[in-house]
């Protein structure tokens, strides 16, 4: 969508980028960017990219759009020409280890020396001054390694391996978040810096929603909402006649234990099970319910009853469902390796695109580039004009968002140096119940405040007229009526950037239906990839839907800045729980006409892992992840077995840990040991809190609190970030508006401005 019918340029427009990413976070950030409008060409070694071979449909898709070029940068020609091409350009994006960027002369400080102009974003494994920065660790050897394998819940004991990875997707809405936060400064002020991120940093995005530590916790809060086993987690997806299997928000959000719902569908047996809900001991009295009807009937007479209940579908399954398609969420590609088929589309919305198929190899010259790449005079870029080198310095966002989804986008624009406002009721955010609420409002500040109230329209307005962007997840039908969708925050301030996200899109038979993570993991087909091949359907427990539709929605409202920077016109974007889903299927395309998702990779019943070189072996004192790189190494694996290569779980479960990891390295062969119970040791790193990826800080409602940042590398953490107490700043945005004290008393007495309580009336 666009602010105005007569924006046709696409927000990057002129924008040119050298990509020499490969696999998954970085492709898929460039495509992005390619498909909203830079011209992104992929450098690819003469094998190319290895992802051609390994993932062709997911190849096709996270490439699409972009151009490709052979060059070899073991030799000096392929250096040169790489410098030729980067001389014309306005951004380099890679994903090598550190010590190999450095000996390229590809790290942001030797490209700083040589080429001022160009914008350096990084991707690698782990980030600069971490330990393991020089090693290119695949995402499942991140995920192992740091103990994301060990926090979800599986059908058996000790850590499982999870099919999505997810780490590198959040890399990649990292990594395109933060290219184009650095151009909407460099279009505001002149200043092009780096920017750096890791697919161990897009494994700690999720992961600020659970691993954290309090000094106390707030009076609403009982416990943790997201221990690492809790069987609630699986308590809403319930098996019917037919053979499918249902999600509902029920188990987490209380819809399907209320006696009226129950008694509308006629479930007398259920009716007394009503006040304790649905729990692990009477799971099966309301599974065995649910099984006597098939899924249709279910998911009819369950939203007819305003209960959030989807289809768990197989992955790809959704490629093809109506919403999906209503929303444009996939789109029709030639494609000259995999053929005509269905593939994901943009995650973000913005402005329509033109989808070309992924490039074949070499199809593009250097020189071809450089006749269409004029030069350009040096722009002779200066330092931030405040000495604060976060590239949102300055602006001012609104979060209307509430639980996760909307709010952490927002707290991404915060990192990214934004002045963020969370304007929310007296009430409080409904999140404000969920120990995930300090996981998505770090630094931001709380104005509680009744937009319902005649009186708070002024109030409202100047809001909106003293800001840049505004992003949330509220249902567009009330955001509308409270002036808050497109139309109405163009009217009150037609400079205003606006970016949504939704459940399901803002079509289809589904777009005001309420959306939830689980809901849109069932949809996309995550619940059964991450289950095990014919295991009952089972949720990743850290939301990583309502992660990573956040970062979209920073990602939507960075690219309304550059327009607005670029162009005078602000842009408006929206994305949603499903598109995001989506694109995380994306490894899969639906062939066409027949309508079959090309093959993948599935997850063995016991979740242990996709084939012998890939997949988590239980050893004599601990767990290691074996992941061969290729078939080299999968070679070496099974020469290091031995006649026991035909019964590897068996043979490394008497071995220790660290021998088997000596003889594995001594071979070749990728593997790691599995963390176990990290948070701990995450928090109490040295390293990790030098890089500002665990951080300390002193709140009124959780004293002091550990917790999961530093999603970019930005430099030391801004000096005074809090998580916010309800109203705790109201009285401070609204003195910033204009309202002094007379003015601010009867706003507060009329009961339309709340406070914050004195610190000493809050409970210790």
């Amino acid at each position: 969508m666009t602010a105005s019918a007569e924006v046709t340029a696409l927000p990057l427009d002129g924008v040119r980028i050298v990509d020499l990413t490969t696999g998954l976070a970085g492709p898929f950030a460039t495509r992005v960017l390619a498909e909203a409008g830079a011209d992104v060409v992929k450098v690819e070694p003469p094998g190319g990219d290895p992802a051609r071979d390994e993932r062709p449909a997911g190849f096709a898709t996270w490439n699409r759009s972009k151009r490709s070029v052979i060059l070899d940068l073991d030799t000096q020609d392929g250096r040169d020409a790489l410098e030729n091409l980067l001389g014309r350009a306005d951004v380099l994006a890679h994903d090598l280890p550190h010590a190999r960027a450095r000996a390229l002369g590809l790290d942001p400080d030797s490209v700083a020396t040589r080429l001022p102009d160009v914008l350096v974003a990084t991707v690698p494994s782990y980030p600069a001054g971490h330990p393991l920065q020089d090693l290119g660790a695949s995402d499942a050897m991140v995920q192992a390694a740091q103990g994301f394998m060990d926090e979800q819940q599986g059908h058996r004991d000790g850590p499982v391996y999870i099919r999505m990875p997810f780490p590198s997707w959040c890399a990649g809405y990292l990594l395109a978040t933060g290219i184009v936060a650095r151009l909407v400064q460099r279009a505001r002020h002149g200043v092009v810096l780096p920017v750096a991120t890791s697919v161990f940093q897009g494994g700690l995005a999720p992961a600020a929603l659970y691993w954290q530590r309090w000094e106390r916790l707030p009076p609403s809060l009982t416990r943790h909402t997201l221990p690492k086993i809790w069987p609630d987690a699986a308590l809403s997806i319930f098996g019917c006649s037919d053979g499918r299997y249902v999600q509902l928000a029920g188990a987490v959000g209380g819809w399907i234990e209320s006696p009226p719902v129950l008694e509308a569908l006629a479930l007398a047996d259920l009716v007394d099970l009503s006040e304790v809900g649905v729990t692990p001991q009477n799971w099966e009295t309301w599974d065995a319910v649910f099984r006597a009807r098939s899924s249709r009937w279910w998911l009819d007479a369950l939203n007819d009853a305003d209960v959030p209940c989807v289809l768990v579908h197989e992955l790809g399954e959704c490629f093809t469902d109506e919403q999906a398609l209503g929303n444009d969420y996939v789109v029709e590609v030639d494609d000259p390796v995999i053929g005509p088929a269905l593939q994901a589309a943009a995650p973000v919305a913005t402005t329509p695109a033109a989808r070309v198929p992924a490039p074949v190899l070499g199809t593009s010259t250097v020189d071809e580039v450089l006749a269409g790449w004029t030069a350009r005079e040096p722009a002779g870029y200066v330092s931030p004009p405040t000495g604060d080198p976060r590239p949102l310095a300055g602006l001012r966002v609104l979060d209307f968002g509430s639980v996760v989804a909307g709010p952490f986008g927002a707290q991404c624009l915060g990192d990214l140096g934004a002045d963020v406002v969370k304007v929310e009721p007296l009430a409080g955010d409904r999140g404000r119940g969920l120990t995930q609420f300090a996981g998505c409002h770090r630094a931001k500040r709380s104005l509680a405040i009744d937009l319902k109230a005649p009186v708070a329209r002024e109030v409202l307005e100047r809001l909106v007229r003293s800001s840049d962007v505004v992003l949330h997840n509220m249902r567009l039908g009330p955001a509308a009526r409270l002036g808050l969708d497109g139309p109405g925050l163009a009217a009150t301030n037609p400079d205003i950037v606006f970016s949504h996200v939704s459940a399901y899109g803002p079509r289809g038979p589904m777009a005001t239906f309420p959306g939830y993570d689980p809901t849109a993991q069932a949809m996309t087909g995550w619940e059964h990839a991450n289950a095990g091949v014919g295991r009952t359907p089972t949720w990743l427990r850290n939301s990583v839907f309502d992660v990573q539709a956040g970062l979209a929605g920073a990602l939507g409202a960075l690219l309304g800045l550059h327009r607005r920077a670029t162009t005078g016109t602000p842009g408006e974007a929206a994305t949603s729980l499903l598109a995001v889903g989506i694109n995380a299927a994306s490894e899969v395309a639906v062939a066409l006409p027949a309508r079959t998702v090309t093959p993948y990779p599935v997850l063995s019943a016991d979740q242990t892992g996709l084939d012998d070189t890939h997949r988590l072996y239980q050893l004599a004192d601990g767990w290691i992840l074996v992941d061969a790189g290729d078939q080299e190494q999968t070679r070496a694996f099974r020469e290091l077995l031995g006649p026991d290569a035909g019964r590897p779980a068996e043979a490394l479960s008497v071995r220790s840990v660290q021998e088997t990891l000596t003889d594995l390295e001594d071979a070749g062969v990728a593997a790691t040991s599995v963390g176990l119970d990290q948070l701990d040791a995450f928090m109490e790193s040295p390293v990790h809190r030098e890089l500002g990826l665990s951080r300390c800080l002193r709140t009124r409602g959780f004293g002091a609190i550990d917790l999961v940042a530093g999603f970019w590398s930005l430099g030391a953490a801004p000096e005074g970030e809090s998580v916010p107490d309800l109203g705790e700043h109201s009285r401070e945005v609204l003195a910033e508006l204009g309202y002094d004290a007379a003015a601010l008393e009867p706003l507060v007495d009329g009961g339309v401005v709340r406070l914050a309580a004195p610190v000493s009336e809050m409970s210790a």
